[in-house]
C-alpha cells in the first residue's frame, strides 16, 4: 500500500495486494470509523482514514477540497476492492442508489459527528446521530449481504 499525508493523516491507496478476502461485517466497519486502526483489510484501513479525514474537516484543520478530493479517492478505492471481492450481479438485480464506498464514508461522518455531540454534551445532535449511524450500518450490513448473493447492483458496475 502506498500513502500520502494530509495534514498529520497519513492516507494509503486501497490496492488488490494483501488482507482482506471478504466484505467486512458492520461491526468491524463500525469499529474502524470509530478509531480501531486494521491495516490488514484494505476497505477497514480505508474506512479509518474516511473517518480521520472527517475529523479533519470538522476541526477546520486541512484545506477542504484537498480533504474532499482524499475522501473521494479513499470511496473509489473501496469500490474497486468492493468489485475484486463479489460476484457480479444478476442483470435483473435492482440498483442501490449508493457504492458502497459512498456508504462507508457517510458511518465515518456520522461516527465522527456522534463523537464531537457527545464531547460537546449536545443531547438532542447525539441522539440524532447516534440514531443515524445505528440505522445506516444495519444498511450497510443489507447492502454487502445482497451484493454478495447478487441480488443488488451497485452504481458504476459494467454488467458486461
Amino acid at each position: 500500500m502506498s500513502g500520502s499525508s494530509v495534514g498529520r493523516t497519513v492516507v494509503r491507496v486501497v490496492t488488490s495486494e494483501g488482507g482482506g478476502t471478504a466484505l467486512p461485517s458492520r461491526e468491524l466497519v463500525l469499529r474502524a470509523v470509530c478509531g480501531v486502526l486494521d491495516e490488514d483489510d484494505p476497505l477497514l484501513a480505508a474506512a479509518h482514514q474516511l473517518s480521520r479525514l472527517h475529523e479533519q474537516r470538522e476541526a477546520g484543520t486541512a484545506e477542504t477540497s484537498d480533504i474532499d478530493w482524499q475522501r473521494a479517492r479513499l470511496v473509489c478505492e473501496i469500490d474497486r476492492w468492493v468489485g475484486l471481492l463479489t460476484p457480479p450481479p444478476s442483470p435483473e438485480a435492482p440498483l442501490h442508489t449508493e457504492s458502497v464506498g459512498t456508504v462507508v464514508d457517510r458511518l465515518a461522518q456520522l461516527a465522527v459527528l456522534t463523537y464531537l455531540a457527545l464531547a460537546r454534551g449536545c443531547d438532542d445532535r447525539l441522539a440524532d446521530s447516534q440514531q443515524r449511524l445505528h440505522e445506516l450500518s444495519w444498511a450497510y450490513d443489507d447492502l454487502i449481504a445482497e451484493i454478495r448473493t447478487g441480488t443488488r447492483r451497485l452504481p458504476g458496475v459494467d454488467l458486461d
